[in-house]
């Protein structure tokens, strides 16, 4: 098996502005060809489930464009846009938040699936990364990349032990010199512990863990007494308002329960070279651990059997 190192940001910010204002056809066709300039690799472009047309609209610009990988979420994008896709050549990786889901993206075609637990920033959905990478292994014959809570060699070498070929990186590299994240968004990441996410439907009308801030956390003390429509809607406003405006710190920017782990902006190369020494560093460990317990239990045999 092929061990990869996939990465691929997080729906973060900006990407919940572009997704809430829709974004135009030809911001894509401007991303993808500033893309092309800034690199000779191969590059992917997410397409977030906006519905039927837009992801129709948007699939036929990566065709157009000749975009070698497309990723999706919400267990999108459907057999005809999948179909369209791979005749193209572009191999299609959908985000999936259940085995259901993985199960029937594969039947679609997908080409990889990403299995992202609920840890994630971004959209999620209620099964955790641990019970959920294994029983997707298990019930595809696709790869499957792991997500949602990762952010160092520890988390890389378990994806690698619950059978990932790789992983996804999203709020980590939020945090990075390279990263387009407004500072203050950085700079909450760095401050925030695990505990200061939450999950909300408020800002999108799907789940989405976010940062907490003063206005979603009244929102969702309401949501769960019971609150009236006519008390809800105004916070709902105000939390959106706050994505499109613009940073500021009221702003609920996406982002998952690793963050407690993350503690300063650093270069991309940097974190990608600490995970794969770590991940190295700690297996070389556990194969001597593995090595001197086989050694005993050799000997406890011999000893036995004399």
């Amino acid at each position: 098996m092929e061990i990869v190192l996939l990465i691929v940001p997080l729906q973060s910010f900006a990407s919940m502005r572009h997704e809430m204002s829709g974004g135009t056809a030809e911001q894509l066709r401007r991303d993808i060809e500033a893309t092309r300039e800034l690199t000779d690799a191969r590059f992917g472009v997410n397409i977030t489930p906006m519905g039927a047309a837009f992801t129709e609209s948007r699939a036929k610009i990566c065709v157009e464009m000749e975009v070698p990988i497309v990723t999706t979420g919400r267990g999108d994008p459907g057999t005809p846009i999948v179909r369209l896709l791979k005749e193209a050549g572009i191999l299609v990786l959908p985000v999936v938040p259940s085995v259901a889901h993985a199960l029937r993206v594969e039947e679609e075609g997908a080409d990889a699936i990403v299995a992202s637990g609920c840890e994630a920033g971004g959209h999620v959905g209620s099964v955790a990364t641990f019970p959920l990478l294994p029983q997707v292994v298990d019930a595809v014959g696709v790869p499957v990349v792991a997500a949602g809570g990762i952010g160092d060699g520890r988390g890389f070498l378990a994806a690698l032990a619950l059978g990932a070929c790789g992983i996804q990186l999203g709020t980590r590299l939020i945090a990075t010199e390279e990263s387009e994240a407004p500072q203050g968004y950085k700079e909450r990441i760095l401050e925030a512990r695990e505990t200061d996410t939450l999950v909300t439907a408020a800002l999108t009308g799907k789940t989405v863990r976010a940062l907490v801030t003063p206005t979603l956390r009244t929102y969702e003390s309401a949501r769960l007494r019971g609150a009236p429509a006519e008390e809800l809607e105004p916070l709902v406003r105000e939390l959106r308002a706050a994505v499109r405006s613009g940073w500021r710190e009221d702003t609920p920017g996406a982002a998952g329960q690793i963050c407690g782990l993350v503690r300063e902006i650093r270069p991309v190369a940097e974190i990608l070279e600490d995970i794969l020494s770590g991940a190295a560093a700690l297996a070389g460990r556990l194969a001597v651990l593995a090595g001197r317990e086989s050694r005993q239990e050799l000997t406890d045999s011999k000893a036995g059997s004399g």
